[in-house]
Protein backbone atom coordinates (compact mmCIF):
# COMPACT_ATOMS: atom_id res chain seq x y z
CA UNK A 1 0.00 0.00 0.00
CA UNK A 2 1.18 3.27 -0.77
CA UNK A 3 1.93 6.07 1.62
CA UNK A 4 0.57 9.67 0.39
CA UNK A 5 2.27 12.48 1.20
CA UNK A 6 -0.30 14.82 0.28
CA UNK A 7 -4.04 14.70 -1.23
CA UNK A 8 -4.40 17.43 -4.32
CA UNK A 9 -7.10 15.55 -5.70
CA UNK A 10 -9.17 18.55 -7.24
CA UNK A 11 -6.08 21.27 -7.06
CA UNK A 12 -4.41 20.20 -9.99
CA UNK A 13 -4.80 21.50 -13.39
CA UNK A 14 -6.24 19.51 -16.04
CA UNK A 15 -3.48 19.59 -18.81
CA UNK A 16 -1.02 18.39 -15.69
CA UNK A 17 -2.98 15.77 -14.53
CA UNK A 18 -3.00 14.52 -18.30
CA UNK A 19 0.95 15.08 -18.54
CA UNK A 20 1.29 12.76 -15.39
CA UNK A 21 -0.56 10.51 -15.92
CA UNK A 22 1.13 9.61 -19.78
CA UNK A 23 4.33 9.92 -18.02
CA UNK A 24 3.31 7.26 -15.57
CA UNK A 25 2.14 5.15 -17.99
CA UNK A 26 4.67 5.00 -20.02
CA UNK A 27 7.22 4.63 -17.73
CA UNK A 28 5.35 1.80 -15.81
CA UNK A 29 5.14 -0.31 -19.26
CA UNK A 30 8.70 -0.27 -19.69
CA UNK A 31 9.14 -1.55 -15.97
CA UNK A 32 11.05 1.70 -14.62
CA UNK A 33 10.97 4.21 -12.07
CA UNK A 34 10.95 7.79 -11.90
CA UNK A 35 9.69 10.96 -9.83
CA UNK A 36 8.78 14.42 -9.99
CA UNK A 37 11.90 16.65 -9.39
CA UNK A 38 12.62 20.40 -9.93
CA UNK A 39 10.46 23.49 -10.09
CA UNK A 40 7.48 21.30 -10.58
CA UNK A 41 7.91 19.22 -8.17
CA UNK A 42 8.64 22.92 -5.74
CA UNK A 43 5.65 24.54 -6.79
CA UNK A 44 3.01 21.27 -6.16
CA UNK A 45 4.20 20.66 -3.01
CA UNK A 46 4.64 24.29 -1.76
CA UNK A 47 1.45 26.07 -3.41
CA UNK A 48 -0.73 23.36 -3.61
CA UNK A 49 -0.09 20.99 -0.66
CA UNK A 50 0.83 23.98 1.59
CA UNK A 51 -0.51 27.50 0.69
CA UNK A 52 3.00 28.60 0.08
CA UNK A 53 3.42 30.33 -3.17
CA UNK A 54 6.65 29.51 -5.59
CA UNK A 55 8.80 32.74 -5.65
CA UNK A 56 9.94 31.96 -8.67
CA UNK A 57 7.37 30.13 -11.14
CA UNK A 58 8.09 28.22 -13.90
CA UNK A 59 6.50 26.04 -16.81
CA UNK A 60 8.92 23.32 -17.24
CA UNK A 61 8.48 19.99 -15.55
CA UNK A 62 11.37 17.50 -14.88
CA UNK A 63 11.42 14.05 -14.54
CA UNK A 64 14.06 12.00 -12.82
CA UNK A 65 13.98 8.70 -14.95
CA UNK A 66 15.91 6.14 -13.18
CA UNK A 67 17.58 3.94 -15.62
CA UNK A 68 20.69 1.20 -16.53
CA UNK A 69 21.77 2.85 -19.93
CA UNK A 70 20.92 5.16 -22.41
CA UNK A 71 18.80 2.43 -24.44
CA UNK A 72 16.63 2.56 -21.73
CA UNK A 73 16.26 6.37 -21.89
CA UNK A 74 15.66 6.38 -25.80
CA UNK A 75 13.15 3.65 -24.79
CA UNK A 76 10.82 5.70 -22.57
CA UNK A 77 11.28 8.74 -25.20
CA UNK A 78 9.95 7.15 -28.08
CA UNK A 79 7.33 5.58 -25.60
CA UNK A 80 6.28 9.11 -25.09
CA UNK A 81 6.50 10.26 -28.73
CA UNK A 82 4.41 7.05 -29.99
CA UNK A 83 1.49 8.74 -27.91
CA UNK A 84 1.68 11.81 -30.38
CA UNK A 85 0.83 14.09 -27.40
CA UNK A 86 4.91 14.54 -27.32
CA UNK A 87 7.37 16.17 -29.70
CA UNK A 88 11.24 15.62 -29.80
CA UNK A 89 12.52 19.01 -29.81
CA UNK A 90 16.56 20.08 -30.30
CA UNK A 91 17.70 19.18 -26.83
CA UNK A 92 18.16 15.39 -26.52
CA UNK A 93 16.21 15.44 -23.31
CA UNK A 94 13.74 17.58 -23.36
CA UNK A 95 10.28 16.74 -25.12
CA UNK A 96 7.48 18.90 -26.03
CA UNK A 97 3.94 17.78 -24.49
CA UNK A 98 0.85 19.47 -26.79
CA UNK A 99 2.44 21.96 -28.39
CA UNK A 100 3.35 23.86 -25.34
CA UNK A 101 5.29 22.18 -21.98
CA UNK A 102 8.20 21.78 -21.97
CA UNK A 103 9.77 18.13 -20.08
CA UNK A 104 12.99 17.30 -19.57
CA UNK A 105 13.95 13.53 -18.75
CA UNK A 106 16.98 13.49 -16.45
CA UNK A 107 18.53 9.73 -16.27
CA UNK A 108 20.16 8.77 -12.99
CA UNK A 109 21.09 5.69 -11.43
CA UNK A 110 23.61 2.97 -12.83
CA UNK A 111 23.47 4.98 -15.93
CA UNK A 112 25.85 7.94 -13.98
CA UNK A 113 29.79 6.73 -13.98
CA UNK A 114 31.23 6.03 -10.29
CA UNK A 115 31.69 10.18 -10.18
CA UNK A 116 27.92 10.69 -10.31
CA UNK A 117 27.67 12.07 -13.93
CA UNK A 118 26.18 11.54 -16.75
CA UNK A 119 27.42 12.48 -20.39
CA UNK A 120 24.96 13.39 -23.04
CA UNK A 121 24.56 11.52 -26.19
CA UNK A 122 25.17 11.65 -29.33
CA UNK A 123 28.95 13.41 -28.98
CA UNK A 124 29.00 12.83 -24.77
CA UNK A 125 30.34 16.31 -24.55
CA UNK A 126 27.36 17.74 -22.34
CA UNK A 127 28.62 16.62 -18.96
CA UNK A 128 25.85 16.93 -16.12
CA UNK A 129 25.70 15.77 -12.41
CA UNK A 130 22.72 13.57 -11.01
CA UNK A 131 25.14 13.51 -7.52
CA UNK A 132 22.32 13.20 -4.80
CA UNK A 133 18.60 12.11 -7.43
CA UNK A 134 19.50 8.74 -6.24
CA UNK A 135 18.76 9.58 -2.38
CA UNK A 136 16.25 11.89 -3.47
CA UNK A 137 14.66 9.40 -5.20
CA UNK A 138 14.48 6.61 -2.39
CA UNK A 139 12.85 9.81 0.02
CA UNK A 140 10.49 10.70 -2.53
CA UNK A 141 7.18 10.34 -1.57
CA UNK A 142 3.74 9.71 -3.79
CA UNK A 143 1.36 13.40 -4.29
CA UNK A 144 -2.25 11.88 -5.05
CA UNK A 145 -2.97 14.50 -7.95
CA UNK A 146 -6.54 12.86 -8.70
CA UNK A 147 -8.95 10.90 -6.35
CA UNK A 148 -11.06 9.15 -9.13
CA UNK A 149 -9.65 7.19 -10.90
CA UNK A 150 -6.10 7.46 -8.59
CA UNK A 151 -3.25 9.09 -9.58
CA UNK A 152 -0.60 8.73 -7.36
CA UNK A 153 2.81 10.20 -8.51
CA UNK A 154 6.22 10.03 -6.72
CA UNK A 155 7.77 13.43 -5.98
CA UNK A 156 10.89 14.64 -4.54
CA UNK A 157 10.34 15.86 -1.13
CA UNK A 158 11.83 19.39 0.13
CA UNK A 159 14.58 17.75 1.77
CA UNK A 160 15.43 15.82 -1.36
CA UNK A 161 15.08 18.84 -3.49
CA UNK A 162 17.36 21.35 -1.53
CA UNK A 163 19.62 18.20 -1.67
CA UNK A 164 19.64 18.18 -5.59
CA UNK A 165 19.92 22.60 -4.97
CA UNK A 166 23.21 22.11 -3.43
CA UNK A 167 24.54 20.04 -5.18
CA UNK A 168 23.47 21.84 -8.55
CA UNK A 169 24.80 24.98 -6.99
CA UNK A 170 28.43 22.98 -7.04
CA UNK A 171 27.90 22.99 -10.66
CA UNK A 172 27.00 25.60 -11.98
CA UNK A 173 26.66 28.43 -9.83
CA UNK A 174 23.49 29.44 -10.88
CA UNK A 175 21.59 32.43 -9.49
CA UNK A 176 17.80 30.51 -10.03
CA UNK A 177 19.47 27.00 -7.60
CA UNK A 178 20.37 29.55 -4.95
CA UNK A 179 16.82 31.47 -4.82
CA UNK A 180 15.67 28.41 -5.18
CA UNK A 181 17.56 27.27 -1.96
CA UNK A 182 17.29 29.74 -0.19
CA UNK A 183 13.18 29.56 -0.44
CA UNK A 184 13.04 25.93 0.18
CA UNK A 185 14.84 26.93 3.55
CA UNK A 186 12.57 29.70 4.38
CA UNK A 187 9.51 27.30 3.99
CA UNK A 188 10.60 24.21 5.48
CA UNK A 189 8.61 24.23 8.56
CA UNK A 190 5.51 25.50 6.34
CA UNK A 191 5.92 22.32 4.61
CA UNK A 192 4.36 19.98 7.42
CA UNK A 193 7.60 20.39 9.60
CA UNK A 194 6.32 22.55 12.25
CA UNK A 195 4.84 20.23 14.67
CA UNK A 196 7.73 18.11 14.07
CA UNK A 197 10.08 21.18 15.46
CA UNK A 198 7.80 21.99 18.37
CA UNK A 199 7.09 18.38 19.39
CA UNK A 200 10.11 16.54 18.83
CA UNK A 201 12.70 19.32 19.05
CA UNK A 202 11.43 22.23 21.53
CA UNK A 203 15.08 22.91 22.74
CA UNK A 204 16.44 23.36 19.36
CA UNK A 205 14.05 26.48 18.79
CA UNK A 206 14.88 27.59 22.62
CA UNK A 207 18.97 27.29 21.65
CA UNK A 208 18.15 29.51 18.26
CA UNK A 209 16.08 32.39 20.65
CA UNK A 210 12.69 31.27 18.95
CA UNK A 211 14.04 32.07 15.55
CA UNK A 212 12.19 29.85 13.31
CA UNK A 213 13.49 30.08 9.91
CA UNK A 214 17.25 29.80 11.73
CA UNK A 215 15.45 26.16 13.68
CA UNK A 216 13.73 25.23 10.29
CA UNK A 217 17.01 25.49 8.63
CA UNK A 218 18.53 23.39 10.90
CA UNK A 219 16.13 20.88 10.62
CA UNK A 220 15.92 20.85 7.07
CA UNK A 221 20.02 19.92 7.31
CA UNK A 222 19.09 16.88 9.46
CA UNK A 223 16.30 15.96 6.84
CA UNK A 224 18.98 16.01 4.10
CA UNK A 225 21.67 14.68 6.14
CA UNK A 226 19.23 11.60 6.98
CA UNK A 227 18.73 10.74 3.38
CA UNK A 228 22.32 11.33 1.71
CA UNK A 229 24.86 8.65 1.47
CA UNK A 230 28.52 9.25 3.09
CA UNK A 231 29.65 10.44 -0.49
CA UNK A 232 26.68 13.02 -1.16
CA UNK A 233 27.16 14.13 2.27
CA UNK A 234 30.86 14.95 1.72
CA UNK A 235 30.11 16.98 -1.46
CA UNK A 236 27.49 19.06 0.18
CA UNK A 237 29.20 19.88 3.12
CA UNK A 238 32.29 20.86 1.00
CA UNK A 239 30.23 22.96 -1.07
CA UNK A 240 28.66 25.22 1.91
CA UNK A 241 32.30 24.79 3.90
CA UNK A 242 33.77 26.84 1.54
CA UNK A 243 30.42 29.37 1.13
CA UNK A 244 30.61 29.97 4.70
CA UNK A 245 33.99 30.32 5.68
CA UNK A 246 35.51 33.41 6.90
CA UNK A 247 37.39 33.75 3.51
CA UNK A 248 34.64 32.69 1.10
CA UNK A 249 33.75 35.20 -1.88
CA UNK A 250 30.21 34.35 0.00
CA UNK A 251 28.73 33.94 -3.57
CA UNK A 252 26.51 31.35 -2.90
CA UNK A 253 25.16 34.02 -0.04
CA UNK A 254 24.89 36.82 -1.95
CA UNK A 255 23.16 34.90 -5.09
CA UNK A 256 20.58 33.87 -2.12
CA UNK A 257 20.09 37.52 -0.79
CA UNK A 258 18.59 39.17 -4.39
CA UNK A 259 16.64 41.77 -3.25
CA UNK A 260 16.81 44.85 -5.71
CA UNK A 261 16.41 48.57 -3.81
CA UNK A 262 18.36 47.74 -0.10
CA UNK A 263 19.60 50.35 1.67
CA UNK A 264 23.63 49.95 2.54
CA UNK A 265 22.13 48.37 6.24
CA UNK A 266 19.55 46.63 4.56
CA UNK A 267 21.78 44.68 2.32
CA UNK A 268 24.41 43.90 5.30
CA UNK A 269 21.36 42.96 7.43
CA UNK A 270 20.01 40.66 4.31
CA UNK A 271 23.55 39.18 3.90
CA UNK A 272 24.19 38.47 8.25
CA UNK A 273 20.63 36.60 7.25
CA UNK A 274 21.08 34.18 4.30
CA UNK A 275 24.65 33.70 5.87
CA UNK A 276 23.21 32.44 9.56
CA UNK A 277 20.36 30.39 7.36
CA UNK A 278 23.05 28.54 5.59
CA UNK A 279 25.29 27.82 8.70
CA UNK A 280 22.42 26.43 10.66
CA UNK A 281 22.11 24.18 7.47
CA UNK A 282 25.22 22.85 7.45
CA UNK A 283 25.34 22.28 10.90
CA UNK A 284 22.02 19.99 10.85
CA UNK A 285 23.94 18.20 8.05
CA UNK A 286 26.71 17.31 10.12
CA UNK A 287 24.98 16.22 13.14
CA UNK A 288 24.31 12.92 11.41
CA UNK A 289 27.68 12.40 9.96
Amino acid sequence: MKDILLDLSGKIEEISLSLYEAVDKAVTSLGLRFFVVGAAARDIILAHGYDRPARLATADVDIGLRVVDWTQFEQLKQRLLATKDFEETRRVHRVLYRKNLPVDIIPFGPIADPSGKISWPPDQLTVMSVVGFEEAHKAAQFVRLRANPPLDIPFAVPAGLALMKIVAWGDRASDRDALDLEHLIETYLDTGNLDRLLDDRPGLLESLRFDYSLAGARLLGRDISAIAELPTKERIVGILDAETAENSRYRLVRQMMRHPGLTEEEDKNSFERELALLLELLKGIRVLS
